[in-house]
C-alpha cells in the first residue's frame, strides 16, 4: 500500500521565496540550483508499506526501513514519528496519519500498543 505525503508548508514557502527572488532579478546561477534542490525534496514524496519494510521516497532520496528495526511509531504534532533503534527518528507527514500508523503496526506486530 502506498501513502502520499502532504506538502510541507516550510518547503512550499522556500520554493515560492526562491521563485520570487529569481523573478525580481536574483542571481540565476545561485537561485536555479537552489530551486532544483527544493523541487527534488518536494516531489514526489510517498511512503510504501511493503511486506518486509517501510519504503520512504522523497525526491531522489530513498530509505528502506525494515519493520523489525522500528521501535516506535506515533503522532508528534502534525507529523508521524518513526523511531528506528534508539537514536534515529524520521518525521513523516502522510495525508491520512491514522491509516498510515495502522498499516505500519499491522506489518510490525511488536509495535501494537506503541502507536497512539
Amino acid at each position: 500500500m502506498t501513502h502520499k505525503s502532504k506538502l510541507e508548508v516550510w518547503l512550499l514557502a522556500a520554493i515560492v521565496y526562491v521563485v520570487a527572488v529569481l523573478l525580481l532579478g536574483g542571481n540565476p546561477w545561485i537561485g536555479v540550483p537552489v530551486l532544483v534542490c527544493l523541487l527534488y525534496m518536494a516531489y514526489p514524496q510517498q511512503y510504501t508499506i511493503a511486506p518486509d519494510a517501510l519504503r520512504v521516497s522523497a525526491g531522489l532520496v530513498r530509505w528502506t526501513i525494515p519493520y523489525r528495526a522500528i521501535t516506535s511509531v506515533g503522532p508528534l504534532g502534525n507529523r508521524i514519528a518513526i523511531r528506528v533503534g534508539r537514536d534515529s527518528e524520521l518525521l513523516l507527514t502522510p495525508e491520512d496519519p491514522a491509516a498510515f500508523v495502522a498499516d505500519v503496526t499491522k506489518h510490525a506486530p511488536h509495535l501494537t500498543g506503541a502507536a497512539a
